[in-house]
């Protein structure tokens, strides 16, 4: 489980986008998202690295 604050993330369009790069990387991601706190849990094996990496190359800058 990697939780992450992406402070970019405003919206409901920031939430899809989000979802389906994660989704991409791990089919089976399980994703939970606090909006009004910018969080984002994520139920996965990857590396938390590659997880920002990819956020990351999409637009969103993560903590």
């Amino acid at each position: 489980m990697h939780i992450l604050t992406v402070p970019d993330m405003t919206c409901g369009h920031c939430v899809g986008v989000i979802s389906a790069v994660l989704t991409e990387l791990d089919p089976d991601c399980e994703l939970s998202f606090e909006l009004a706190s910018r969080r984002v849990e994520i139920g996965t094996r990857l590396p938390r690295k590659e997880i920002v990496e990819a956020l990351s190359d999409a637009g969103y800058d993560c903590e």
